[in-house]
């Protein structure tokens, strides 16, 4: 969960202009999580999460 945190925050901050880009750097990446299946230690896919709040 504090992956995606700070993910979300850094996102979150970007979107709003507060600054101008970003790049996270955390562990775990998340690129392995599937919708049903966590896979490689990953149990959440950090950007579908940050895209899907950003959408709201």
């Amino acid at each position: 969960r504090m992956a995606v945190g700070c993910l979300v925050e850094l996102a979150f901050k970007v979107a709003a202009g507060e600054i101008k880009n970003g790049f996270a750097v955390i562990r775990p990446p998340g690129h392995h999580a599937e919708e049903s299946a966590a896979m490689g230690f990953c149990f959440f896919n950090s950007v579908a999460i940050s895209a899907k709040l950003l959408q709201q």
